[in-house]
């Protein structure tokens, strides 16, 4: 696993750097709330892995997507719903893992939870939403390591 810190929005020139066979591409969005707690959701039966464990919310870039932040806002709405007020702010880094045999290339957002219902839209593939304290987080059981990297990278890097 490694994180990249980025000081701009993610382009796809950026992505060029990340050259791995069997890549995919992918967004995810590092959410807090005014507490500082950390939003997660745990990973369904129909995951593509983890499942029963605890994550950022993501998925995967969509050649119909304009942008990465569009990707972003999309698969919040495909996953948390419309009711949710979470504001998103610019890119801050990459994060590369490889899982199953995919090198994923994620670019990372932080978001901020402002106000309204977290739903499941996805129940397949969510159990539910949680939020977390940072240190019980980077502690527990039930978050993926993927997740415990990339809060540990964006607290040492921002």
């Amino acid at each position: 696993m490694d994180f990249f810190k980025l000081n701009h929005e993610a382009t796809s020139e950026d992505i060029k750097n990340y050259d791995y066979p069997n890549r995919k591409i992918g967004v995810i969005v590092h959410i807090k709330n005014d507490n500082g707690d950390i939003l997660l959701q745990q990973r369904g039966s129909k995951s593509r892995d983890e499942n029963g464990l605890f994550e950022d919310v993501g998925g995967k870039f969509d050649d119909t997507d304009t942008s990465y932040k569009s990707a972003v806002i999309r698969e919040l709405q495909e996953e948390v719903g419309d009711e949710a007020v979470i504001d998103i702010g610019d890119s801050v880094g990459i994060y590369h893992c490889f899982k199953n045999d995919i090198n994923w290339v994620f670019i990372v957002y932080l978001g901020r939870y402002l106000s309204g219902e977290i739903k499941v839209m996805e129940p397949e593939k969510c159990l539910g939403y949680e939020f977390f304290k940072y240190e019980d987080a980077i502690k527990s059981d039930i978050v993926t390591d993927g997740a415990k990297f990339l809060m540990k990278s964006i607290m040492e890097e921002l």
